[in-house]
């Protein structure tokens, strides 16, 4: 009960600054909820124009040790919400938290595709065990 007390409390804190602005929070509630999973989870952080959070969404469940994700899945719903920018973050359940060969290619598909559409991922974010690694502060996007 007071676990799924502070996760909502973290939640609601996420959800309610500018999308970036708290990176620890951040980094603080992905570590906290994803990194025990037993299967990949993506998740995706929708923003307006102005970088405010209007959501917080799975997009995506897998094995362990792959999802399938489609562009039409995170960008219709991204059209949806008027988002603009995007933060993707998914947990490997092996608990490194180095981004794959896979990982790297498929999202620069999604910038592409993403500004194509007038809409920017701002970054996608791995969670390991104990650590997030970030793609964009890696130089991968």
């Amino acid at each position: 009960m007071i676990r799924r007390l502070v996760h909502d409390g973290v939640r609601e804190e996420l959800v309610r600054t500018r999308l970036g602005e708290d990176r620890s929070a951040l980094l603080s509630y992905l570590l906290m909820t994803m990194k025990n999973l037993p299967e990949e989870r993506m998740i995706a952080i929708f923003a307006d124009a102005n970088s405010y959070v209007i959501a917080e969404e799975v997009i995506a469940e897998g094995g362990e040790s792959h999802i399938l994700i489609t562009p039409r899945r995170v960008l219709g719903r991204a059209m949806k919400l008027d988002a603009r920018r995007i933060t993707l973050a998914h947990n490997h359940p092996s608990g490194c938290a180095e981004p794959s060969s896979l990982d790297v290619e498929h999202t620069l598909v999604l910038c592409r595709q993403a500004r194509e559409l007038g809409m920017m991922i701002e970054d996608h974010l791995i969670i390991g065990q104990s650590n997030v690694v970030s793609m964009k502060d890696r130089g991968l996007l």
